[in-house]
């Protein structure tokens, strides 16, 4: 009866440490990585892209632009090339979404709610969007070949979980580039915690007057 006991066990303890062991293993084949971006001033920069080539794609997804107190939300949506994205509308007003940038051009025309047909977007580039009935209204897709991609909240943080372990090719995007395509920055290690990444984007000062964008500048020329 006791040598019974004693190889259950064993076996349970054996079981325990392989279970140990995988864990172990698959915490070191991925991590979490957390970055935080910053403008030239040093500043938390928001609404930048980094792309990561050369990792396996995560699970498809569903992609939104919503349009919420009349501003598209989020302001920067990254999606893969043959990706279709909704417009659905939450507010309670129409709104007249279009675009002009080559990588996509297309026009959702007065719509409200779910009213308007999803979008897909076959080529890379960056998308940028405008609604003309409210000229204040400016978002970006940015379509992308890259694997793994993500976009840094108002604190200049970028959260890529479940990447690979190693160095990697990094290319980041910002709206300030408006169509210009990604910057490669090179192999990055991004298992180093507490990494900054800084971009040449200049700091917009508070206090100027609002400019039409170039994509509103087109629509009113048009007009």
């Amino acid at each position: 009866m006791q040598n019974r006991l004693a190889g259950r066990y064993l076996r349970r303890c054996g079981l325990l440490g392989l279970l140990l062991f995988a864990q172990a293993w698959l915490s070191s084949q991925s991590m979490a990585a957390q970055i935080t971006v910053t403008d030239a001033a040093g500043e938390p920069l928001a609404n930048a892209v980094l792309l990561i080539d050369g990792v396996p794609p995560r699970p498809d997804a569903s992609y939104l632009m919503d349009q919420v107190d009349r501003q598209f939300v989020p302001h920067v949506l990254v999606v893969p090339v043959g990706a279709q994205v909704d417009f659905p509308n939450s507010d309670d007003v129409r709104h007249h979404v279009y675009s002009f940038s080559e990588a996509k051009p297309f026009e959702l025309r007065l719509f409200k709610g779910e009213e308007a047909p999803p979008v897909m977007f076959e080529r890379p580039g960056a998308v940028v969007l405008g609604c003309n009935i409210h000229d204040a209204m400016v978002g970006y897709i940015l379509v992308t070949e890259h694997h793994r991609f993500a976009v840094s909240d108002a604190a200049g943080l970028v959260s890529l979980p479940d990447l690979p372990a190693g160095s990697w090719p990094v290319s980041w995007w910002h709206p300030a580039q408006f169509q210009q395509p990604p910057v490669a920055l090179g192999e990055l290690d991004l298992s180093q915690q507490g990494q900054t990444v800084s971009l040449p984007i200049t700091p917009v000062v508070e206090g100027t007057a609002p400019t039409l964008s170039p994509l509103q500048q087109r629509f009113k020329s048009l007009q």
